[in-house]
């Protein structure tokens, strides 16, 4: 059992990006929180404007060992960002079952299923995708893809979950037939205002969390830190509702920030 004097620690595990995606997103979604965090990098990547520039994977074996060695002391939630390969989920999964065997079956464990950058270039390939579906949401881990990722690994048309939310929990209730512990499917790319994020637990009625669209708001890495500021509040004891709803609030308040009109 958790002392409430022991200071809970986090372990991100993603790819870097100095544009302001990845890690460094990862960072200010924990930025202020009474939490340690320890980080972990996958995969090396370069964005601009442009588009992504370069991609440049870190062996699995090594960030791997990296994240165990991470591990010596208590871990309360891991989060994984980018995996930019099938080796490199198999090896998470590894990781999750080994981190679960020592720390407790109910670790909790959040993963921003990563598939392509806002530019469209992709991160991973179809073998990659399927690992996801195959191996890693068996684990029973929390998934928190956006629009365009639950549509892809749900196997659905994009065009039917942006312009319903009856389709997102259609694609829900696949993506946990697949063996995920819940979903929470961000409603940013949708049609609707207010935006709408779905989350789903297995055996449990979706719950639907609304909030203002902002128009004109914009930040790198809105997905890495709605997946880390998520676990991070799993870390700490929060129920998975309350740790969604904080992570909708920091996410809204950072696209505010940004200059939204």
């Amino acid at each position: 059992m958790n002392s409430p004097l022991r200071r809970r620690r986090l372990l991100v595990v993603a790819g870097h990006d100095p544009s302001g995606a990845g890690v460094t997103a990862d960072r200010a979604a924990v930025s202020g929180l009474d939490i340690d965090v320890e980080f972990v990098t996958t995969a090396h990547t370069l964005q601009d404007a442009g588009g992504v520039r370069a991609i440049g994977a870190v062996d699995p074996d090594q960030w791997s060992q990296a994240a165990r060695a991470h591990a010596e002391s208590r871990i309360d939630a891991v989060k994984f960002g980018l995996l930019p390969g099938a080796q490199h989920v198999s090896a998470a999964t590894q990781l999750v079952n080994e981190l679960r065997a020592r720390f407790g079956a109910d670790l909790p464990v959040v993963v921003d299923p990563v598939l392509a950058a806002s530019s469209g270039t992709r991160f991973v390939d179809e073998e990659c995708v399927e690992m996801l579906r195959g191996e890693l949401f068996g684990a029973h881990v929390i998934a928190a893809p956006n629009i365009d990722e639950a549509a892809e690994l749900a196997h659905l048309p994009r065009r039917r979950l942006v312009d319903s939310c009856a389709a997102r929990a259609e694609a829900a209730g696949i993506l946990l037939g697949l063996g995920l512990a819940a979903v929470v499917i961000k409603g940013g790319h949708g049609n609707e205002d207010p935006v709408r994020d779905l989350l789903v637990e297995a055996g449990r009625r979706g719950i639907e969390i609304e909030h203002a669209r902002l128009e004109g708001a914009s930040i790198r890495g809105s997905g890495c830190r709605f997946a880390t500021h998520l676990a991070a509040r799993l870390a700490m004891g929060e129920t998975l509702e309350s740790a969604a709803r904080h992570a909708v609030g920091h996410v809204a308040a950072a696209l505010a920030a940004s200059g939204a009109r």
